[in-house]
Formats: structure tokens, C-alpha cells, sequence
């Protein structure tokens, strides 16, 4: 599938950030009340902060541009679940798939594809802007009120959800290049 100019820059930025965040957060610790902070985690923490912030910016244009109608396939690619026909047209696809047990590159519109797509873009969503809720309410010294430690679990627990999609999307994505299809290449071909 063809990607236009604007979508591959804004994959590019997602998918660059999301890395970068989810690197930075195995080393990086959350400050907190009395407890000292050490040098590479503090560095670590103060740059998902401003990493997470660049993201949600990105994600912001994304969604804009989606939801201005401005998307090539249209949000309802993205977000198959409101209609019948577009579950199903998943779920065959999704047949399909599992019984010739292997990737095709037959089809111009992956219904499969745009799905999982869009539960990315929620996912990361959901990450960026539970970040920007702790970001902005969590004092200096790492103190912070009940609610905002809840968004803060909450920020936690997609994180591990996050994991899973970059691992499983990447991962998909390496094995239809390497199968010839060009998906990643022609992604990140941002010249084009």
C-alpha cells in the first residue's frame, strides 16, 4: 500500500518516539517524595518527559489530519469496530490469513492492517495523554495527588500494552519485508 508524504513523516515521528520512550523507560525511575535520585535516572526521566510532550504533539497532528478527513483510507479504516461490515471484513481477513499460514501482499487495503493500526494509534494515545496528566500534576520532588497517581498506574499498565504492539508490529512489519513485500521500507521512505 501507498502511503502519502505526510503519513510516512508522522508514522516516522510515532514510531521514533515510542522507541526512544520505551527504552528510556527501562532505565529511568519516577522521582518520589525522600527518595534520592540518581543521575542517570533523573536524565532518563527528564528526557521521556520532553520525548513524551514531542510525541503527544505528533500524535495530535495525527489525529487532526485524520479526523479533518484528510487520511487517505478514512478514520473508519482505522476503526473498524463500529461497523458490521468492516468487523467482518477483519475477521475474513483474519481467516484468511490463519489458514494459508502465511503473509500475503495481495491486497491493496489490508482491513487487518488499518485495525491494527488504529489500536496503535489509540494505545499510544492513551499513553500520551496519561503522560501529560502526570507530567503536568506530579510536584518536582515526585509528590503528587490520588487521582493523579491513578492516571499515573494507568500510564503504567498500557505501557506494558505499548510493548506489545511495538514487538508484535514491528516484528510483522520485519517478516513482510523480508518476505519482498516492501511494507517497511516503503513506510519509511520518507523522500517520496
Amino acid at each position: 500500500m501507498k502511503y502519502n508524504k505526510l503519513t510516512r513523516w508522522l508514522h516516522a515521528g510515532i514510531a521514533l518516539g515510542v522507541t526512544v520512550q520505551l527504552s528510556l523507560s527501562l532505565v529511568m525511575e519516577t522521582p518520589r517524595p525522600g527518595r534520592p535520585f540518581g543521575d542517570l535516572e533523573a536524565a532518563a526521566f527528564e528526557s521521556h518527559e520532553v520525548i513524551g510532550l514531542f510525541v503527544l504533539g505528533v500524535l495530535l497532528l495525527h489525529w487532526l489530519f485524520l479526523l479533518t478527513g484528510h487520511a487517505r483510507l478514512g478514520k473508519e479504516h482505522l476503526f473498524p469496530w463500529f461497523s458490521r461490515q468492516r468487523r467482518n471484513a477483519v475477521i475474513e481477513e483474519i481467516k484468511q490469513q490463519w489458514a494459508r499460514r502465511r503473509l500475503d501482499d495481495t491486497q491493496q487495503i489490508s482491513a487487518l492492517a488499518g485495525a491494527t493500526h488504529g489500536l496503535g494509534l489509540l494505545v499510544t494515545s492513551i499513553m500520551a495523554i496519561t503522560g501529560v496528566i502526570v507530567y503536568f500534576g506530579m510536584a518536582e520532588n515526585g509528590a503528587m495527588p490520588p487521582a493523579v497517581d491513578f492516571i499515573k498506574e494507568t500510564h503504567s499498565f498500557f505501557a506494558t500494552f505499548m510493548w506489545i504492539y511495538l514487538i508484535g508490529h514491528a516484528g510483522i512489519g520485519m517478516i513482510h519485508q523480508w518476505l519482498g513485500h516492501h511494507t517497511v521500507s516503503d513506510m519509511f521512505d520518507l523522500r517520496k
